[in-house]
């Protein structure tokens, strides 16, 4: 059974003008309100594909805040912005003790607790970093983290990825994602999954009760849909193409959205290569 507060003690659509990264554009890493932490950001190798990196974290929890800050530093950074895939997922346990966070949802709990079984973590925490599927890590390490994206961006990669998007039409607003996946060697695995993210930057809440209380907190990389396409041999050659229609919600801030795709061993969780673009 999760327990929050031991989790905290064992851590951590479319723009009709043509929009730049919003991340890459950038003038200053976002940061927490109240924050004024600071922390080096040593220069990455500029060999492979982008890295995956996955937080689990959540606005109920004191120990996640340090950990969203470096997510933004990591994907906003001039040295590293090019170089990783950030992906914030909210995780919905912690609503039941004093703030629901309004960017959780059970499914993002739901794919935490695969990374557990698979990467044998004996239960849950926040705030949890997973690079690429493969090791997991406090969230709050920024210099751990950093030294396993640049393991990882050291190898070569076993799969490559293109991604394009187009506004899909329609009288809701649409995403129309147009993916192709290449191997270009073989692996040990079973066959991989295509999954497809949309997230959104720039999310701003001021936080009334919980751990986080009075606090104001600026998340960025905040996974809004989660879905899977096509599966492909794990061999080397193997090739194919789809394009997915993604329904995007009027709420959300549409020159602030990013996609992400990259393909996943569902059973060991790794991943083997990925692509990523602001929606221009």
């Amino acid at each position: 059974m999760r327990n929050p507060v031991l989790a905290v003690l064992s851590s951590p659509f479319l723009a009709t003008v043509a929009l730049s990264w919003a991340w890459a554009s950038a003038a200053a890493v976002p940061q927490d309100a109240d924050s004024t932490s600071t922390l080096s950001t040593p220069t990455l190798s500029d060999a492979g594909t982008p890295v995956v990196l996955e937080l689990f974290t959540s606005q109920g929890c004191s120990s996640c805040p340090p950990a969203d800050l470096v997510l933004s530093r990591l994907g906003f950074d001039e040295g590293t912005r090019a170089k990783v895939v950030p992906l914030a997922f909210h995780v919905d346990y912690w609503n039941r003790i004093g703030w629901t966070d309004p960017f959780s949802a059970p499914e993002w709990s739901a794919r935490q607790d695969a990374y557990s079984r698979a990467l044998g973590v004996d239960g849950v925490y926040t705030p949890q970093l997973v690079v690429n599927g493969r090791a997991q890590l406090n969230g709050g390490q920024e210099e751990r983290a950093r030294a396993e994206i640049k393991a990882d961006l050291e190898s070569p990669p076993a799969a490559t990825l293109r991604l394009a998007t187009r506004d899909g039409g329609g009288a809701r607003p649409t995403l129309t994602v147009d993916v192709t996946a290449e191997m270009t060697e073989s692996v040990r695995a079973g066959k991989l999954q295509l999954v497809v993210a949309v997230f959104e930057n720039g999310l701003v809440t001021s936080v009334e009760r919980g751990e986080n209380g009075g606090r104001t907190l600026r998340n960025d990389f905040i996974v809004r849909r989660l879905e899977t396409g096509f599966s492909l041999e794990p061999k080397a050659g193997a090739r194919r193409q789809t394009v997915l229609t993604l329904k995007l919600d009027p709420a959300w801030k549409l020159p602030n959205l990013g996609v992400a795709a990259f393909l996943q061993d569902p059973r060991s969780m790794r991943i083997y290569g990925a692509a990523v673009q602001p929606l221009l």
